[in-house]
This record gives C-alpha cells, structure tokens and sequence, in this order.
C-alpha cells in the first residue's frame, strides 16, 4: 500500500477518550472521608427559593433545596459557583 492511500484514508478525527461519570453531590451529606485528590468547597444558598447550578467544567448540577442548603461544590466550578448570586462559601 501507497503512503498517499494512508492519508487519503485518514479522515482527521481521533476519538475523544471517555470520562468517568460524576455523581452530583447530596445536599447535606454525612460526614465522608475524602481522597486528598478530590477537593471541594462548600456552598451555602441564603436565597429565599431553591436554585440548580451547573458547574460549568465538570457538567455536574448541583441542587440547593432551600435558605440554608449546604453543597459541595468541586474546586474547579467554583469560581464560577461565586459568582452566582445568593450562594456563599462557608468555611
């Protein structure tokens, strides 16, 4: 076979490779060990409603059910978790 007929053939797309889904976390979960690996911020909504954020990077919704829902965020969303209004990061 000609080296021509190999990049005819060639059609310039490669697979994406697969991500790992992510679970979206519970709004008030028990105290879990964690990984040093995965690293989170906590989120308290003091909004009179409820509020649904989707973190822009890992595709996550993230549910706060009422005034006073606590919710991990994953690290890499949150800059843009602050800047949502009513939501505050607690310590």
């Amino acid at each position: 076979m000609c080296c021509n007929q190999k990049r005819v053939g060639f059609s310039g797309r490669f697979p994406l490779p697969a991500r790992p889904p992510m679970t979206p976390p519970a709004n008030n979960p028990a105290p879990q060990r964690q990984s040093p690996l995965v690293r989170t911020i906590r989120f308290e909504y003091v909004g009179d409603t409820s509020l649904s954020v989707m973190g822009p990077i890992t595709r996550v919704q993230y549910k706060f059910r009422g005034k006073g829902a606590r919710v991990e965020i994953d690290y890499r969303d949150a800059p843009y978790v602050t800047a949502v209004p009513n939501l505050r990061k607690t310590i």
